[in-house]
């Protein structure tokens, strides 16, 4: 799974679906995190028994996709912006699917669902990625039903 949410590891990633997934790490792909070494060791220490935790630049990212898509079993990679997801794609780490969860309400975002603001540049972004053929949808935990991202975006007009 590849995860827009600002709140990266939390208690719907950790205690849900991580379990669900079966995942055997999560990959953190954001430059503030990557370089703050109080947040890599905040990370590291809620990490669930068993699941690693890396905090990786985009750079960092990138490479390790290019070497070997983060290795062997089941990852779900982390961004906590929009931007980041979309700079990470078009740098070469190609997710099929980008599930939007949490993007908090700040100053020139618009709310499109009830976890989910964005700017208008955001909007566009994103139905980029879905012309590119990403898979972009709303879904903050598994019971949710995934909403289309587009269609959340033309609810808005």
């Amino acid at each position: 799974m590849t995860r827009v949410d600002a709140r990266l590891v939390h208690g719907q990633v950790a205690g849900r679906w991580i379990k669900l997934l079966h995942a055997d790490r999560v990959v953190i792909v954001e430059d503030e995190v990557a370089n703050d070494d109080f947040q890599v060791e905040m990370f590291n220490l809620v990490a669930p028994p068993g699941i690693e935790i890396d905090c990786l630049t985009v750079e960092q990212g990138i490479e390790r996709w290019n070497k070997d898509k983060f290795g062997e079993g089941k990852t779900i990679i982390l961004f906590k912006y929009p931007q980041t997801a979309d700079k990470a794609w078009r740098a070469g780490l190609k997710y099929s699917a980008l599930n939007v969860a949490q993007v908090p309400m700040a100053k020139g975002r618009t709310r499109v669902y009830n976890t989910v603001h964005l700017t208008e540049e955001e909007r566009e972004m994103f139905k980029a990625l879905v012309a590119e053929g990403v898979n972009v949808y709303i879904q903050a935990v598994p019971e949710d039903t995934k909403m289309p991202i587009v269609d959340a975006i033309s609810k808005m007009h």
